[in-house]
């Protein structure tokens, strides 16, 4: 009886070990800076695991003219689009020139990447950009949680009622050692 309840506890840590192996297989992230050309700008986000980055993350963005010609813009909160890939946008648009996009990303991402976005003139031809930044892993780089995950207790409560049935168990082992 003690040695099947020794396995039942070695199969429950075990289980645990390996169920909180994915969330921490993330690593860091890659984050892309999109733009049109026409002064739309836009970020992709993803876990170097290849899945997007889809969690609550706060993310800034600054723009600073390159020519100096206009005010600088943020900082700016982007807006998460809920899409599979992890998009957050700028609500509003650059104007025509280059600019100096900054993007600041917090928890669970905790990263930065820059990149220069030109802006064409309404009557010239735009020049989509796109910058991918590598962002290393961190403590809090892996999410709690797989992406779609929201904190389940069910492991704990598992855990728990096993733990129970296997104290039980052992009282009840040791009830009949003393008859």
């Amino acid at each position: 009886m003690m040695r099947r309840i020794g396995v039942l506890l070695a199969v429950v840590a075990v289980g645990l070990l390996v169920g909180a192996a994915p969330a921490a297989a993330h690593g860091g992230a890659t984050v892309t800076i999109h733009s049109d050309g026409r002064g739309s700008v836009w970020i992709t986000a993803q876990w170097q695991d290849g899945h997007p980055i889809n969690e609550p993350t706060p993310v800034t963005l600054t723009a600073t003219p390159a020519g100096g010609t206009a005010a600088p813009v943020g900082p700016a909160t982007l807006r998460q689009t809920g899409d599979e890939r992890g998009t957050q946008t700028y609500g509003g648009t650059l104007g025509p020139g280059s600019w100096r996009v900054s993007i600041d990303l917090g928890a669970p991402v905790d990263g930065h990447c820059q990149a220069l976005v030109p802006v064409a003139e309404a009557a010239a031809s735009p020049a989509p950009v796109e910058v991918a930044c590598l962002v290393p892993a961190t403590a809090t780089s892996a999410p709690a949680e797989p992406s779609g995950g929201g904190g389940s207790l069910t492991p704990l409560w598992i855990t728990l009622g096993v733990l129970v049935v296997a104290g039980a168990g052992l009282v009840a082992y040791r009830r009949r050692a003393r008859r």
